[in-house]
């Protein structure tokens, strides 16, 4: 069996929120190691798709506002450039609650749909709908992202460890055990982002897996849309659906917001997508955008952990000592992470998080 060195804190799972929690606890001077069961920056769970989008004007309040600004500063000064400062749109009635409700005075500016046409010619918006910009909004790139957080907590002093998997987690005269199929680690803390695994810390509760199925279409003139014309973003009007631009050249990528099932283990997923799942909905999104076939070109599918209430948790375990809980945050992982990661790296080191933004559902893993 092999028994690896003790540290401070070990990272369980390197998703993008495990990720960053890894290197801002190297950065905070804290002796960390990163397990990951696949490789940093695999397209399985919550990296796949290639992109996100990237937003700060946001309807959850000023606490979420802030810590997407930090977010943004962090991603943007991270190497290898994952992040594209292009904007990110809302679109939609000008009446629609949605819309409004992330209309902020002094972070976006509202374009009527001939002023919208101008800027952004490939979206066909009605007389009554608007375009809300979000100029700090961009794209980012998922794997590369994940990658890059890795890559700088190792220069910071961070180990990495992939190909091993966590099957259970014990304790030992007060410290953290985590056992793997080929050993063990021993640390002080654990923190767990594992995604589909969050069962690996018993007792917490209110985290579904769900499969999220993502569709590319090709595009007749790519150059309309290239992320500065064509900047990410949603369009609230049935059916609703978000838009990223086409950083193949090709293809754009829609993701049609309805219900998808739920997925109790990894092994329940299965990738390939169902002929004829667009039937129903590409029509009405090719009409809404200008030079965009109805038929898709790819279809692919992956896992996002989802709560209830859609905020994420980020807690420490009362019942499991020295636990932090990390996930769940259906869909929002990539906005939040690297602002996620300092205040995962303060509970770590005070039991504190500096944040209220995620207290609502800090009950759900208790």
């Amino acid at each position: 069996m092999r028994r690896a060195g003790s540290v401070e804190c070990a990272v369980v799972g390197l998703g993008v929120l495990g990720a960053a929690s890894l290197l801002a606890l190297a950065r905070a001077g804290v002796s960390c190691v990163g397990l990951e069961s696949g490789r940093v920056g695999h397209p399985d769970g919550g990296s796949g798709g290639e992109t996100r989008i990237f937003r700060t004007a946001v309807a959850t309040g000023p606490d979420h506002v802030r810590l997407l600004d930090r977010s943004r500063e962090l991603w943007t000064g991270l190497p290898g450039a994952p992040f594209t400062a292009c904007g990110a749109l809302t679109l939609g009635a000008r009446d629609d609650p949605r819309v409004r409700a992330v209309a902020l005075p002094g972070r976006t500016t509202v374009f009527d749909a001939a002023a919208a046409a101008v800027r952004w010619p490939a979206h066909l918006l009605g007389a009554d709908e608007v375009a809300v910009l979000d100029p700090r909004g961009g794209l980012l790139d998922a794997g590369t992202a994940t990658r890059g957080l890795v890559a700088e907590a190792r220069r910071a002093g961070a180990a990495v460890r992939e190909g091993v998997t966590v099957v259970g987690i014990g304790r030992r005269r007060g410290r953290v055990v985590l056992h793997t199929v080929d050993g063990e680690t021993v640390a002080d803390n654990v923190v767990t982002a594992t995604g589909h695994g969050a069962g690996l810390v018993p007792g917490v509760t209110g985290i579904e897996q769900r499969r999220v199925v993502l569709s590319w279409f090709g595009v007749r003139d790519p150059a309309r849309f290239a992320p500065a014309v064509f900047p990410p973003g949603i369009h609230t009007a049935a059916p609703v659906h978000t838009f990223f631009p086409a950083v193949d050249g090709a293809t754009v990528k829609i993701n049609h917001q309805q219900p998808q099932p739920r997925v109790h283990s990894p092994a329940d997923h299965h990738p390939l997508v169902e002929a004829g799942y667009t039937r129903d909905w590409a029509g009405a999104v090719a009409a809404r955008l200008a030079g965009m076939s109805d038929r898709p070109a790819r279809l692919e599918s992956y896992v996002e952990g989802y709560t209830p209430t859609r905020r994420g948790i980020v807690a420490l375990a009362s019942w499991e000592p020295r636990t932090v809980v990390l996930g769940g945050f259906s869909g929002q992982g990539f906005k939040y992470a690297p602002a996620v990661g300092e205040l995962v790296a303060d509970l770590v080191r005070t039991g504190r998080s500096g944040s209220p933004a995620f207290a609502p559902a800090l009950a759900a893993g208790g």
